[in-house]
């Protein structure tokens, strides 16, 4: 069977959590991160204060492509 796709992504870390993907064929980078429960679960885990911009997590994007 031949292959229907090949995913071409480059990802991006940016300060802390922040990281895009920019994947091949769309213009603007897809933004993961943390948020809520799950920043304040390593804000506890590391003892410290998780400062940035509040991004879906990569958990988020995961539930949202198998749910569709």
């Amino acid at each position: 069977m031949p292959v229907a796709h090949t995913s071409r992504i480059r990802l991006a870390k940016h300060e802390g959590p922040h990281r895009t993907a920019l994947i091949e064929g769309f213009e603007k980078p897809l933004h993961f991160g943390i948020h809520g429960g799950i920043k304040h679960f390593y804000q506890e885990k590391y003892g410290r204060e998780i400062s940035g911009p509040e991004y879906p997590a990569t958990l988020d994007h995961m539930i949202a492509g198998v749910a569709g």
